[in-house]
């Protein structure tokens, strides 16, 4: 009796839990190990006057094309008994403690994208390219094929032969000076919109941190050069009463496992910022923009809406720790996180308090803050693709829906257990609904300013990702600017009797003009 697997699981792989980032950092990981792997490519490149480069290209599937993605490196690249081990399902590589572990990411990831594959590669000095072709169609066809004809063949045998299927490696002439690999995936399953675009370049430019704050990678995506600064962060870092930076290095040992990394308490921090980034061979497993927050030191279920939530902020190095094989979890065994959290605490339990006491000052701020750098920065994000996309291109549902699904999200939010606070003005009384039941993609704001001329409910998503990303300032600023939004709208309805965009920013510039007597 043997165990044999059939290749419809190559198609169960689309059903994988990647994360569009998670599946093309396969491909990366790939090229990055291959240029640890040879030291003497440094060397190389640096003659070739360039360093190690990973280009990664997209078309999506549409009416006229099946869509296609090409990663392109210029690392090492292999020979032909080099390619063949590459297509092995589950063979370890020589090297199998850094980035490259199990023998499946090449494999997971361009089934996870497409139907059909192709890789064409060359090693430095070897003056053949070489170049195989994966179609899963052709291979689940041909293995249908394969057991029927044996069963016609010998019907009284159960004993199976195992299918293989036959790849052609084909062989083209190249110059010994030619070195790197291409993938190129095509038909494929998914499409990437514009708000997964942009979440992967900022997952990448996170991953591969290291490799791009010194320069050994240099990472296009789609004509887009990705880049990362720890400068950046550290200037957003507050000072102690000392006046130096909070910021602290430390390392520790979980039984045979040495842990190093660092601390610091951000001046004005956001829940998209805070916790640690957890690393392995200089490259991020778990981190920003959704980092690790331990429980003992940041709460349950990923943390409170604290400031130890928003300010605290770090780097783990974890060399020797089980990863999943999909790169994006460290796998601690019970005992390991308890350790590792003991030691935390240990090394930087102080920090956990700064961060939740720490309060930057109104006048700092205002002397700190360039409004043109502020206005400029806001232009910038104007401009990206991802802002053009949703100013033009992005569907507005008709009046009538929006409102039906707004006063749909009050009802439903109205029978939910939540902070609720009430203000009576005269006759109306304003209700303000602090929601952490809603959904991520709930509007961040619903108001039900024309039901009742008596009543005026105002819904807070927080779970919104904008709000998510505030400080303790901001959100006080965010919250008064909603509050704003839903009274205006109801004086222009019932009092002013007109909705006109102007008259509501008028009214609104009224209320914004009243100095904030009671702030506590």
């Amino acid at each position: 009796m043997e165990l044999i697997l059939g290749y419809e699981i190559l198609e169960s792989y689309q059903r994988l839990p990647y994360k569009t980032w998670y599946a093309l950092a396969e491909f990366i990981d790939n090229s990055t190990q291959s240029y640890r792997n040879h030291p003497e490519l440094v060397d190389i490149l640096r003659k070739e006057g360039k360093s190690l480069l990973v280009q990664i290209d997209y078309e999506n599937k549409s009416n006229t094309s099946l869509g296609f993605i090409k990663i392109q490196d210029n690392a090492w690249g292999m020979d032909e008994i080099q390619l063949q081990q590459a297509l092995i399902l589950g063979r370890k590589p020589e090297i199998n403690t850094e980035r490259s572990k199990y023998g499946l990411g090449l494999k997971t990831a361009a089934f996870w994208f497409g139907k059909e594959w192709k890789i064409e590669t060359t090693k430095y000095g070897n003056p053949n390219k070489y170049i195989v072709e994966v179609n899963l169609s052709k291979i689940l066809k041909d293995e249908e094929e394969f057991y029927k004809l044996q069963k016609e063949e010998n019907p009284d045998n159960d004993d199976l032969v195992q299918f293989k299927p036959e790849l052609v490696i084909r062989m083209e002439p190249c110059t010994e000076e030619e070195h790197g690999t291409t993938v190129s995936i095509s038909n494929l399953y998914r499409k990437f919109i514009a708000s997964t675009v942009s979440t992967t370049k900022e997952y990448l430019a996170s991953i591969y941190r290291k490799d791009l704050e010194t320069q050994i990678l240099e990472l296009i995506f789609q004509g887009e050069q990705l880049t990362w600064s720890i400068e950046d962060i550290m200037s957003k870092l507050a000072t102690g009463s000392d006046g130096n930076r909070l910021f602290r290095r430390f390392s520790f040992n979980i039984a045979e496992k040495h842990v190093h990394g660092w601390a610091g308490v951000l001046k004005n921090g956001g829940r998209k910022w805070a916790g640690f980034s957890l690393l392995q061979a200089d490259r991020v497993i778990t981190g920003f923009p959704m980092a690790y927050k331990p429980k003992s030191i940041f709460g349950e279920d990923g943390g409170r809406n604290d400031l130890i939530n928003q300010r605290l902020i770090g780097e783990l190095n974890l060399d020797g720790f089980e990863v999943s094989h999909t790169k994006d979890q460290i796998l601690f065994d019970e005992e390991e996180e308890v350790s590792l959290e003991e030691n935390l605490i240990r090394e930087i339990g102080d920090f956990k308090r700064l961060a939740s006491k720490l309060r930057v000052t109104d006048i700092e701020e205002k002397i700190n803050f360039n409004i043109e750098l502020a206005v400029d920065k806001v232009l910038k994000n104007v401009k990206t693709s991802d802002f053009e996309y949703t100013l033009f291109e992005k569907e507005v549902l008709p009046e009538e829906v929006i409102e039906s699904s707004n006063n749909e999200t009050i009802t439903r939010i109205s029978r939910i257990s939540h902070k609720s606070l009430t203000a009576k003005v005269g006759n109306l009384e304003i209700q303000v609904l602090l929601s952490d039941e809603s959904s991520i993609y709930d509007p961040y704001l619903v108001v039900q300013a024309r039901s009742e001329r008596d009543k005026l409910t105002i819904v807070v998503n927080q779970n919104h990702t904008y709000w998510n990303e505030l400080d303790e300032s901001s959100s006080f600023d965010f919250l008064l600017n909603c509050i704003y939004d839903g009274i205006a709208e109801w004086k222009a309805y019932f009092i002013v009797e007109n909705l006109d965009p102007s008259t509501i920013k008028l009214i609104k510039d009224h209320f914004l003009r009243l100095k904030l007597t009671i702030l506590s």
